[in-house]
């Protein structure tokens, strides 16, 4: 048996045992005991005839193709997408056909759990079970990021490809013959995967002389430098950027559902936020007095969405300087604006951050977004950033994805340097391209888990 077909063996054998499991959890959470043998059997068999449906809907839906082994991104979409459908077949069959059970409710039960099943089963238990042969691949792309995927795949035990040979734009263009050396380096290698960046200008030329050579004498898999690269970073390479990227990958709106909700959300977040806040006002109000006069509050000049001047305010965590600024530019540096000892506790726990709510509720804002940048400092930077202000056609979040992922100098909460910048645009593009409320949800509980490790540094530091 070939490495593909034990692969897919594995795969179908996997799913179908997630399929056995979740029936079982789906009785026990609808009974709120556990099943009898002769309630599991009565179920059991509905269930596997209609598995053998299922798989073959998993099979239209691209679960079994070789892309969703290697681009994990697919996977959880793709299982959601497809058990939806499975859930909306297997409804009509037991409408139509007589098999003694009609699992109405228990059907949105198995759905949910499944999915989180198949979801475990293919992200994380899978990897482990299959072999250990790791696929050889190649990479015909230029540039830092083609260098930093090759470092992270091959230098990560967890990928199940690593790269053998990077060829570049320079490499292509200058050797001669290049399609054929090619093709009898992916022969003599058993190359089965070609990573290629799709606007290499060189490299795109010949890809069609590739794919006509290639599939006479060999079978791999071709895959998109720019969606490796996301898949593997959680952002987007700032390489890819152009503005046919913007077109076919940012919209002003998802969904009607998804803006609702989202809205929703955020009004509901800022109420109870807001709640808490007022009660920890007086406290921080004492503490402050005690250390020093000066505002309790501050306001900002921020970007907001489509770059219009949006108010935020803030409780204030530095000396007098009203109109904290606190960019890493070296005017401001000069300014003699210093963090008091209150405030360093604030930020830490990020406190200081809550009266944004009343942005929030005006609609200015959103609690989940890339976060907005004042307004001398964003107008710099997007003079000398290409693309910079696409992060500002959604609106802009008191937390986002680049704050739950990056990490900056000195324990910062934004940027400090150009460098940054960068990296932290490649953060929020990914959550522009990507947004919605599985994302939102992703990144609330990924915010909620970085302050409490910081409320625990913080009582730590006290001792």
């Amino acid at each position: 048996m070939g490495e593909r077909a034990r692969e897919l063996t594995v795969l179908i054998i996997g799913d179908v045992s997630v399929f056995i499991v979740a029936l079982w959890g789906m009785l026990l959470v609808r009974y709120l005991s556990f099943p009898s043998a002769a309630l599991f059997a009565d179920h059991l068999g509905p269930f596997l005839i209609l598995s053998t449906v299922w798989l073959f809907i998993f099979y239209i839906g691209g679960l079994y193709d070789k892309h969703t082994v290697f681009l994990k991104s697919l996977l959880f979409s793709r299982i959601l997408n497809t058990q939806l459908v499975n859930g909306i077949i297997a409804a009509f069959l037991f409408l139509i056909i007589p098999f003694g059970i009609a699992p109405k409710i228990n059907l949105v039960i198995y759905l949910v759990i499944s999915v989180m099943l198949l979801t475990w089963w293919r992200m994380y238990l899978y990897p482990k079970v299959v072999p250990k042969t790791k696929h050889r691949a190649i990479l015909l792309a230029s540039g830092p990021e083609a260098i930093e995927l090759v470092d992270e795949i091959n230098n990560n035990d967890r990928y199940n490809y690593y790269f053998i040979r990077i060829i570049d734009e320079t490499t292509a263009s200058t050797t001669e013959n290049f399609e054929e050396k090619l093709l009898k380096l992916i022969e003599k290698e058993r190359v089965d995967i070609i990573v290629a960046n799709p606007n290499g200008q060189y490299i795109t030329a010949v890809l069609p002389k590739i794919f006509d050579l290639a599939f006479l004498r060999f079978q791999f898999t071709f895959l998109d430098f720019y969606k490796v690269y996301e898949d593997t970073f959680d952002r987007v390479p700032l390489s890819a950027l152009r503005y046919e990227w913007f077109i076919a990958h940012v919209s002003q709106s998802k969904s009607l559902v998804y803006d609702v909700t989202k809205r929703v959300s955020d009004v509901a977040g800022s109420l109870i936020l807001g709640a808490a806040l007022l009660v920890m006002l007086p406290f921080i109000y004492v503490v402050m007095r005690l250390e020093g006069r000066g505002p309790l509050f501050i306001t900002q000049e921020r970007i907001g969405r489509f770059n219009t001047p949006v108010t935020v305010y803030k409780i204030r965590t530095m000396t007098e300087n009203r109109s904290a600024s606190a960019t890493w530019t070296k005017e401001d540096a000069a300014e003699g604006n210093r963090i008091t000892r209150v405030g360093s506790v604030l930020r830490k726990l990020s406190v200081d951050e809550l009266p944004q709510v009343w942005t929030i509720l005006k609609g200015d804002m959103s609690l989940i977004g890339p976060r907005n940048d004042i307004k001398g400092l964003g107008e710099r930077l997007a003079s000398e950033i290409p693309y910079y202000n696409i992060r500002n056609f959604v609106k802009p979040g008191v937390t986002g994805w680049a704050q739950t992922h990056q990490h900056y100098m000195g324990d910062n909460i934004s940027p400090q340097s150009l460098d940054e910048s960068k990296t932290r645009l490649a953060y929020d593009l990914y959550y522009v391209k990507n947004r919605s409320m599985l994302l939102d949800v992703d990144i609330a509980l990924r915010t909620f888990k970085t302050l409490l490790s910081r409320f625990g540094v913080t009582i730590r530091s006290w001792r």
